[in-house]
């Protein structure tokens, strides 16, 4: 029984090892910080938006670790820690109890959103060429 024990949590050790060291899917990434921001802007309460600003700070953060394209990686972090310094605010609203801020900021995080996805468009010779 011992045996089988540590035969497991040595088998979930080395999944989860394995999993830590795969690159991070930007798109799939993406994809689950845009519900995450939909839900917290959503909520009704500071309360209730507040799991969701965690869940967002976190893929924010995950995102960054993502592989960009070299020559576009530069504008692509300055836009993700813009949006960490507006996730970091919203807390701070939720803390304060203040909706109409911790919209304001979810508003601020939606334009960046906006601004940098122009920033992933390609040229005509990228698409024929490859991406990166």
């Amino acid at each position: 029984m011992v045996k089988i024990s540590v035969l497991v949590a040595l088998l979930s050790f080395s999944v989860t090892t394995a999993m830590a060291n795969q690159p991070v899917n930007l798109e799939s990434t993406m994809k689950t910080m845009g519900f995450a921001f939909k839900q917290a802007s959503d909520a009704t309460t500071p309360e209730a938006a507040l799991p969701f600003l965690v869940k967002l700070h976190r893929l924010t953060e995950q995102a960054k670790d993502a592989p960009l394209p070299a020559d576009k990686a530069d504008v692509f972090n300055e836009g993700l820690d813009k949006v960490l310094a507006e996730l970091v605010l919203a807390k701070q609203a939720v803390q304060n109890d203040d909706m109409p801020k911790l919209q304001q900021h979810l508003k601020q995080v939606d334009a960046l959103r906006k601004q940098y996805h122009k920033e992933r468009r390609f040229s005509l010779w990228q698409l024929i060429f490859g991406k990166y």
